[in-house]
């Protein structure tokens, strides 16, 4: 029996082996994947005669608020809004003779394209705990008069570019900690002073939430010449279960006519094992549950064994492949495949559920050698 199980498997996989080849992504929705930054930290001032200053000098607080989205796993964009203060050092300025800081206060909006790096390069992994992702865009900064220090007001564009790590909390909220570089015009302090720009470069700890669940969902990507193969073999299983059903159908018509059929009936029982594998598997894809058309097959066989042999329960075993994914991870999707077999086993085919029994033996049973053939629902009767 389990060669047989072995034989339907390595059908059920050949026809399937293509899809973890390649992924797609499923359409989003527009309200998908947003999320919002919380950001503080401190930002060092490149201006006039910054390298005569210590670096606690042009130390300054700034924070920033992003709202933000991901259109594919590795690209995004955010709105921020962000600023505090810059501090400026100076040497016998005309209106501060001698030498020491002072202040810049300041607001910036910037749009910012984000390219996450570890998604581009690795494939995609909602639960992976770090990622690495660049950050390219402009702003727009408005400079405060200050008086006292001869500041006029000012506004001007601002190209930045950085890198943002984030460590993943949950599936809700992460931590994320960047560093971004502002090129400013020279006259940003209030000072030209014989250099092109001035600039500031911020270092921020934040926390990123998450406004909807789930990431993005992957999708095995197939062509048509894969899909029309996969039909045809589809089509073949269907042309021999009918031949298989017209030839039960006339063996009952036969066994119907016989005389005395509780004896032979009763002959069937004594030689029925109390436990058997069943001649049918459920084949799953790599990390999912969800039961595929091509599948119907195995468990329509299924249910008719169970129909045809009423002194008959069923046990629906899940398993998992143990070469991808954590243990916890593979249990909890053995489970759920064994929870949709079953399910269809009631609701399509009438199957009492007093009848089912579900188990999940997560990646902790290899029935077959194969690794990506473990991915199944394997049916055992056992007698009442």
């Amino acid at each position: 029996m389990k060669k047989t199980i072995l034989g339907l498997a390595a059908i059920a996989l050949v026809s399937t082996s293509t899809f973890a080849q390649e992924k797609a992504f499923t359409p989003t929705k527009f309200t998908d994947n947003w999320f919002i930054q919380l950001q503080a930290g401190a930002s060092y001032t490149f201006s006039e005669n910054h390298r005569d200053a210590s670096f606690g000098d042009l130390v300054s607080p700034h924070a920033a608020l992003s709202i933000g989205k991901y259109f594919t796993p590795a690209i995004g964009g955010r709105l921020q809004l962000s600023g505090w203060e810059s501090k400026n050092y100076y040497q016998d300025y005309s209106l501060l003779p001698g030498k020491g800081t002072f202040k810049v206060k300041y607001l910036q909006t910037n749009v910012d394209g984000l390219f996450n790096f570890t998604n581009f390069f690795m494939p995609y992994e909602p639960e992976r705990l770090f990622t690495l992702t660049g950050i390219a865009g402009l702003g727009y900064l408005h400079g405060f008069k200050d008086t006292k220090n001869g500041l006029t007001t000012t506004n001007m564009i601002v190209p930045r570019v950085g890198l943002q790590a984030d460590f993943r909390l949950s599936d809700m909220a992460s931590i994320n900690l960047e560093v971004v570089g502002n090129l400013l015009r020279d006259d940003f302090n209030g000072r030209r002073e014989g250099k092109s720009y001035d600039g500031t470069l911020n270092a921020l700890l934040g926390v990123t939430f998450q406004l909807s669940k789930g990431g993005f969902k992957t999708v095995d990507a197939l062509d048509p010449s894969q899909i029309d193969a996969l039909n045809k073999q589809i089509n073949d299983h269907k042309a021999a279960l009918d031949r298989k059903e017209a030839e039960i159908n006339k063996l009952r018509q036969d066994l119907a006519n016989k005389p005395e059929p509780e004896v032979i009936i009763q002959e069937t029982k004594v030689e029925q094992k109390a436990e058997e594998v069943m001649n049918a598997v459920v084949v799953f894809r790599i990390g999912s549950a969800k039961l595929e058309q091509n599948q119907d097959i195995n468990i329509y066989n299924a249910a008719r064994f169970l129909i045809d042999n009423p002194n008959v329960n069923v046990i629906v075993t899940g398993y998992a492949d143990n070469t991808t994914g954590s243990a916890t991870v593979n249990q909890r999707i053995s489970e759920q495949r064994a929870e949709a077999v079953a399910k269809v086993l009631i609701d399509k085919y009438n199957i009492s559920p007093n009848r089912i029994t579900t188990k999940a033996a997560g990646d902790t049973i290899q029935l077959f050698p194969t690794p990506q053939w473990n991915r199944v629902v394997v049916f055992t009767a056992v007698s009442k």
